[in-house]
């Protein structure tokens, strides 16, 4: 298995094997001040699947990290299975989206956080954003 790409996004769902994203593609969450929650925030993916890895159980792990790569507590974890595809060719890879959300994310400080998605143990990729405060303009 293997990540073709991956992107963080407002609201993502899957649905008919296809991919709808909803303010995808950002790397900045800017916020008032630190501690900051996020009300919600998908991690969405694209899993290129061999065909010998069909018919078994892929675990996957996603993971809320800072930039010194330490955990912060919030983390998805589960298990990807696909079956045989009967519409592909022999030997061809099966592509699968995946939409994995989050909800009322604590960030404690502007800095820069990483989602780390891995399966056994191997780093698949990381997505980088920062938590930018942005002071309210005193009118």
């Amino acid at each position: 298995m293997r990540i073709t790409s991956a992107m963080l996004a407002d609201s993502a769902q899957v649905h008919g094997g296809k991919l709808f994203v909803l303010g995808g593609g950002f790397d900045t969450i800017r916020t008032r001040s630190v501690p900051a929650v996020h009300k919600a925030l998908t991690v969405v993916m694209v899993a290129e699947i061999d065909p010998g890895e069909r018919e078994t159980n892929l675990s996957i792990e996603v993971t809320l990290m800072n930039e010194d790569m330490q955990a912060l507590g919030p983390r998805a974890s589960g298990t990807l299975r696909v079956g045989e595809a009967p519409a592909h060719r022999p030997g061809q890879r099966s592509v699968v989206p995946l939409a994995i959300p989050f909800f009322d994310l604590r960030f404690p400080a502007e800095q820069g956080y990483v989602f780390r998605v891995s399966h056994q143990d191997t780093e698949l990729t990381r997505i980088p954003f920062s938590v930018l405060v942005v002071p309210q303009n005193p009118t």
